[in-house]
């Protein structure tokens, strides 16, 4: 078996399918319906090819990228509820890979571990993503204890209007270790309620910038925009929700088009390679998440598992980046990929 510090992100994958109990690895893996989407979403990356540039002195290379201003690395890592499943040490570990390879975490409202534990880590840039429930004192108490406990950003997940069952995924309860902390222990029925008129009142709500997650239409984008939202994060959830969602690959440059440069355009779903990181800085993405990798590496090997997936993502895009006269991923130029025929 290959030692951790030397396996591939493939090879950490396989192991987690062994070492996850089943429950756990189900709810981890799966997606909606037909899991059209998550598929396409791995594969969509790779019809983008490149066309690098050669003859670029490529000896010094800018590799940080600004999240709403904060320098870090290129890639972040998504959301991703009850980490406890998959480690004992759960997001602390996570938080504590993160923060050692200056990557921002977005810490999910389903925690296993309060905010205020993992923003005490040393380094770490950490933004907390929201769920509004029907009870919105509930959800206002939420957002004020994010913001005290030192998140940078609250990004307000917007793709799950109802709750979505799918073929895989446990249908009994799970065991959450230590339940979710940030909202009182038990998972709250999301609010089928929540239309654009509720973003004024969670702007007052929050002193932090807002990020919309699970944009997939041009038009919404720009209205968030309109909305004075400072960041919009390109998402079909990991093809957990609308099954048949075009692949964000293909979804992020028909957003970033209506931006217009105005906010920073984020993106998610079926990042495997570095490569695919470089891909969406060429279609114009500010940043990109990284959701399922991490599960895995915090499955097979705690904090240092997570640091090895994040060591070979980081790797592989400064390797590919030189090899295509890439020297800042700050501007990656466009033409640097094409659609394949």
């Amino acid at each position: 078996m290959t030692a951790l510090h030397r396996a591939s992100l493939a090879e950490i994958e396989e192991r987690a399918a062994r070492e996850l109990s089943g429950e756990a690895y189900a709810y981890f893996s799966s997606g909606a319906r037909d899991e059209h989407t998550m598929r396409r979403n791995v594969e969509a990356w790779r019809e983008w090819e490149f066309r690098g540039r050669v003859l670029v002195d490529v000896s010094t290379t800018h590799t940080r990228v600004p999240w709403l201003g904060t320098p870090a690395a290129a890639f972040g890592i998504a959301p991703m509820a009850a980490q406890r499943l998959a480690h004992p040490d759960g997001e602390l570990a996570t938080a504590r890979a993160a923060a050692a390879a200056g990557c921002v975490m977005v810490v999910s409202t389903s925690t296993n571990t309060p905010l205020e534990e993992l923003t005490a880590v040393p380094g770490l840039t950490a933004w907390f993503q929201l769920y509004l429930f029907p009870d919105r004192a509930h959800s206002a108490t939420i957002v004020r204890r994010a913001a005290a406990a030192g998140a940078s950003a609250l990004v307000l997940t917007v793709d799950v209007p109802v709750d979505v069952v799918t073929l895989r995924r446990p249908r009994g309860p799970l065991a959450f270790s230590d339940g979710f902390p940030m909202h009182g222990g038990a998972t709250p029925a999301v609010d089928s309620t929540v239309t654009w008129d509720d973003l004024p009142w969670l702007r007052d709500v929050s002193p932090l910038p807002l990020v919309l997650k699970g944009i997939t239409h041009p038009d919404d984008a720009a209205r968030a925009v309109e909305a004075g939202c400072a960041a919009v994060v390109v998402s079909n959830h990991g093809g957990r929700q609308l099954d048949g969602t075009a692949p964000t690959a293909d979804l992020l440059p028909d957003v970033v088009a209506a931006v217009g440069g105005r906010i920073p355009v984020y993106v998610d779903g079926g990042v495997r390679r570095g490569g695919d990181v470089l891909r969406a800085l060429a279609l114009g993405a500010a940043g990109v998440l990284v959701g399922r990798p991490v599960l895995w590496g915090l499955a097979v090997g705690g904090e240092r598992g997570v640091a090895r997936v994040l060591e070979v993502l980081g790797s592989e895009l400064a390797a590919d980046a030189a090899l295509a006269g890439v020297t800042d991923l700050r501007d990656v130029p466009r033409d640097l990929v094409r659609r394949r025929a």
